[in-house]
């Protein structure tokens, strides 16, 4: 899941760019990016959290 994170957030910047270059909507890639690192942060926020005894 890691790795897929990092993919993602690695083709969001290649988009992001190419918006950057007016080569593609810079509309449609700023929430892509936005998405692609909140959901990073998320996992990473979420992965050793305490959840309690069971």
């Amino acid at each position: 899941m890691f790795a897929l994170h990092i993919v993602w957030i690695i083709v969001a910047w290649i988009i992001h760019f190419f918006a950057l270059m007016r080569l593609f909507p810079l509309l449609i890639s700023t929430p892509f990016l936005f998405l692609s690192l909140f959901s990073f942060f998320t996992y990473l926020n979420n992965r050793h959290r305490f959840r309690g005894f069971h």
